[in-house]
């Protein structure tokens, strides 16, 4: 078979493309190309890292190396808990992502939790059912009806749209504002920002209290018992939901049976881990099997904690991406070494990083292919190649295909593996981490999986079966505890964010430009200032009759304001009570007229 290739980018497709990157006919999951991945080949060339630096000076790549193990060497004499590692998902490859973890744990470096995206959602949906495993791709097709929870399909998950759209499915979106996935949908349910939980405590009130049950729930009597407590009025008021919106979303997963598609950003509001969990348990309420999806990463059996060498070694500290910023300001660290994300940018308190780079406090390595923010204002840089041009293994966290990828490109830079395997060199430092060869590691994370790398290689692309555990009965316990939002006073809004179709967080601004800051309000126009208690930006306010009175929505790859700030530096270091993600939407702010 020819070589393949797939997308590595943080989104649900994942899609999979021949040698000459054309998609393969693979419905549902693949059979056309995204806005972001018919960019991917022009992007390639443009604002690539494609020397190493140190100091703004070029050097070669072995420089670089020996520069780095230095600094590292030098600071483990210290302390390593002052050596800072933090990464993300900018390259969903388990050579790319994963293994370099494998110097650091060794190092004994402190590193960053990982939380921002999907954890919340996956420790509350695990609680309840022992695993956040739901609906396949094929499972979703034998549905007449979906509930797209926050869930905003038709721009961070074409593929899942399309298969919605073509299988003719009654659409029911649950969001903050009109979107585009609410405005193509059949019926749109708005709720207040942070509330969800409260919607879902209402909706489950009906159920249990109408005699609407049809499936098996442990500890229903202490559900039941629960949400006695509370009025449907009194959860409408707070929801912004009104009381029959209420009864018919009820009856709606009573008589239709919907998939529920959960959305991340979920996790990243206030009760946001108790929205999900409770979401996930409707479906089963009313017999459905499985009847949810979230994100299926955690159910493949994918040894990622062997790739990035947990059973051997571990960091001295791990800091929670939503105290990022504090952490940087109170110089807690000496060195920070970033790769596959752009911090600057995307963590809380990214603004913190900057300044402290520049007073000389830190000194930040960074290993990318592009010039991201972070990269540009590094002390090292040492580029990296692109998917298109490395060898790896990749997988989805919505389909069950483990794809060999093949590089199509020739590579330029160092690969992260290459990378930290030769700081460890310089270093003289040995380990079996770090000795193990490291397709041997992937071969023995994969087979958890039902794979095997020499199968892997020879059919390029290999179907993982999933791994549900014996049961499906899920479990009431633990009830939720919810928090009412803080009331808005005069001059305040519910900060939001969600995805721009043309954009991967900050990526292809290459091909699309830089998006404009533009905060969506319901009634303010103009330049105005953006306050929380932790900081303030300037952006330009249009508005947009799609926005709810007392938000303000700003599409997240806008992530720098009109006078080059980030925009989180406002998001406050607030974490959620499953897996510490940062509390991203929901934050209140203050709105204000700009001066001049």
């Amino acid at each position: 078979m020819e070589g393949l290739i797939a997308c590595t980018r943080d989104c649900y497709d994942t899609c999979i493309f021949n040698s000459r990157y054309e998609p393969l006919r693979m419905f549902p999951i693949n059979g056309f190309t995204c806005a972001r991945g018919r960019a991917d080949l022009t992007r390639n060339g443009r604002n690539r890292v494609s020397s190493a630096y140190i100091d703004g000076k070029e050097v070669s790549v072995d420089e670089a190396i020996k520069y780095v193990a230095k600094l590292l060497r030098e600071v483990l004499k210290r302390n390593p808990a002052r050596i800072l590692r933090t990464d993300y998902d900018g390259n969903q490859g388990l050579l790319t992502w994963y293994y370099p973890d494998r110097l650091f744990n060794v190092l004994g470096a402190s590193q960053t939790d990982r939380s921002i995206c999907s954890s919340e959602g996956h420790e509350a949906i695990r609680v309840h059912y022992g695993t956040s495993m739901g609906a396949l791709p094929e499972d979703l097709q034998g549905f007449k009806a979906a509930v797209l929870w926050a869930f905003p399909a038709s721009t961070s998950a074409p593929h899942i749209w399309a298969l919605l759209v073509k299988a003719g499915m009654v659409k029911v979106a649950v969001d903050v504002r009109l979107s585009d996935t609410a405005r193509k949908s059949d019926i749109a349910i708005i709720v207040k920002p942070g509330t969800d939980v409260f919607l879902a405590l209402g909706v489950v009130k009906v159920i249990i209290e109408e005699g609407l049950v049809e499936g098996k729930v442990r500890h229903l009597e202490d559900l039941a018992n629960y949400v006695k407590q509370y009025t449907l009025s009194y959860l409408s008021d707070v929801s912004g939901v009104k009381v029959d919106e209420i009864k018919w979303l009820a009856e709606f997963y009573h008589d239709h049976k919907p998939v529920t598609l959960i959305g991340f950003a979920l996790g990243r509001s206030l009760n946001g881990g108790d929205a999900i969990g409770l979401i996930s348990l409707i479906p089963a309420l009313v017999g459905l099997r499985r009847g949810y999806y979230y994100s299926n990463s955690m159910g493949w059996g994918i040894d990622f904690n062997y790739l990035r060498g947990l059973h051997m070694a571990r960091s001295l500290r791990v800091v929670p991406m939503a105290e990022f910023g504090e952490f940087i300001e109170r110089g807690e660290f000496d060195v920070i070494y970033a790769w596959n994300e752009n911090p600057v940018l995307t963590l809380p308190g990214g603004d913190r990083l900057i300044e402290t780079v520049r007073e000389g406090r830190v000194t930040l390595i960074v290993h990318d292919p592009y010039w991201s923010d972070t990269a540009k204002i590094a002390d090292v840089v040492i580029p990296a190649p692109t998917f298109l041009e490395k060898y790896d293994v990749v997988y989805s966290y919505w389909h069950n295909y483990l794809v060999y990828n093949e590089p199509i490109r020739a590579p330029m830079g160092i690969t992260e593996v290459d990378l930290v395997r030769a700081i460890a060199r310089e270093m003289d430092i040995t380990h079996p981490l770090l000795e193990e060869d490291p397709w041997d590691a992937v071969d023995r994370a994969i087979r958890g999986a039902g794979v095997t790398l020499s199968e892997l290689r020879e059919r390029k692309i290999v179907k993982m079966t999933p791994r549900y555990l014996p049961s499906d009965e899920p479990d009431a316990l633990p009830l939720p505890s919810p928090i009412e939002p803080e009331p808005l006073k005069d001059g305040e809004a519910y900060l939001v964010f969600s995805s721009h179709p043309l954009y991967t967080n900050t990526q292809f601004r290459e091909v699309y430009g830089s998006l404009e800051p533009i905060a969506y309000t319901h009634d303010y126009e103009g330049v105005v200032i953006l306050e929380s208690r932790y900081g303030s930006v300037k952006v330009k306010a249009v508005k947009d009759p799609n926005i709810p009175k007392g938000i303000v929505f700003i599409y997240k790859s806008s992530l720098i304001d009109l006078e080059g700030k980030p925009i989180n530096s406002i998001i406050e270091p607030i974490k959620g009570k499953y897996a510490n993600t940062p509390r991203l939407n929901g934050i209140k702010v203050k709105l204000r007229a700009a001066k001049g």
